[in-house]
């Protein structure tokens, strides 16, 4: 019965949460604001585990102050910016599934994540990251990860995630002032691939490819912004990489802005486009500081990005 009760107490949650989003955004405002943080790399009742797994990612990788950092920034920077809602642009959680000490494999992280949001009830959309697929165990005294599992850790998302209710990839809508901005989240989570394939991440299968050009195509005058997990890098927008996302996003002039993490950085980079520059915004990781976050603003006529851990402008994209 407890279960129960808590089951009907998410899902009540969750239909307010979207009932106020929905009379929110429906509003004509002046203003879009929200939040973006990445590669918060969360993990829960790791005792559960094998403790060689636990000690290198809490001791040697430096993640102990995971929850501490998520649970702070929740619980005071979107009240004091007055944020609409928040992106989690990947890596949310360290790992899907990991070995215990006796060989048994545990997969309970998202679920884990999902009543762990729940206790914060702001309005948040996510993307998934490598992290949130891997799969751990100890072995050659470190940690081996792999993405063998990745259908079961996606379908875990799906699940317990009403963003993803039309699968890993999705888009929104919002409407500021006469300008209608289209948030395509993306799913780029997926990258170890064998050196002979000759594959430079970041990397989306042909579904979700075609599916991106379906949404940059849908309307001539809406400005995009995509959010994923690993961003481009200098070699992927090379000719020589035949980058399909890259070819795909560098011929849409409507597409304006990439907010991604996954290299633990600060970094802003232009990217060629065929009749102007896409701008695309590395965060740094909230896993190594509270303060690692942007604060995004939509507005009719320009977007602004800011510096990290600070409302102060850094980026600002003119849409006249």
């Amino acid at each position: 019965m407890l279960f129960m009760d808590k089951i009907y107490l998410r899902y009540k949650l969750l239909i307010i949460a979207l009932m106020i989003s929905n009379f929110v955004f429906a509003q004509q405002q002046d203003t879009l604001s929200f939040l973006q943080i990445t590669d918060t790399h969360l993990m829960f009742n790791l005792e559960n585990y094998d403790s060689k797994v636990a000690h290198h990612r809490l001791e040697t990788r430096g993640y102990r102050n995971a929850n501490s950092n998520f649970k702070e920034f929740f619980q005071t920077v979107p009240l004091k910016t007055k944020s609409d809602f928040v992106i989690i642009t990947g890596d949310i959680i360290d790992f899907h599934d990991a070995r215990t000490s006796n060989g048994k494999v545990l997969a309970f992280q998202v679920e884990a994540f999902a009543s762990f949001l729940d206790t914060f009830h702001i309005p948040t959309y996510l993307t998934i990251g490598n992290h949130d697929l891997f799969s751990y165990e100890w072995g050659e005294d470190k940690v081996i990860p792999d993405q063998y599992k990745t259908g079961k850790a996606r379908a875990a998302w799906i699940r317990n995630f009403d963003v993803f209710r039309e699968g890993n990839y999705y888009s929104r809508i919002f409407q500021v002032g006469k300008t209608t901005y289209r948030l395509i989240f993306l799913d780029d989570s997926f990258y170890i691939f064998e050196e002979e394939e000759k594959m430079v991440p970041p990397y989306v299968d042909k579904p979700q490819l075609h599916w991106l050009k379906t949404q940059l195509e849908e309307s001539d005058t809406d400005v995009e912004i995509i959010l994923m997990h690993l961003p481009f890098t200098e070699k992927s927008i090379e000719a020589s990489s035949n980058n399909e996302l890259y070819s795909l996003l560098s011929k849409s002039p409507g597409t304006k802005l990439i907010l991604a993490g996954h290299r633990h950085r600060d970094a802003i980079m232009d990217i060629p486009q065929t009749s102007s520059v896409l701008v695309q915004v590395e965060t740094d990781a909230l896993v190594k500081d509270v303060n690692h976050w942007r604060f995004v603003q939509l507005m009719e006529n320009k977007i602004t990005v800011s510096s990290m851990g600070s409302t102060e402008q850094e980026v600002v994209i003119s849409l006249e």
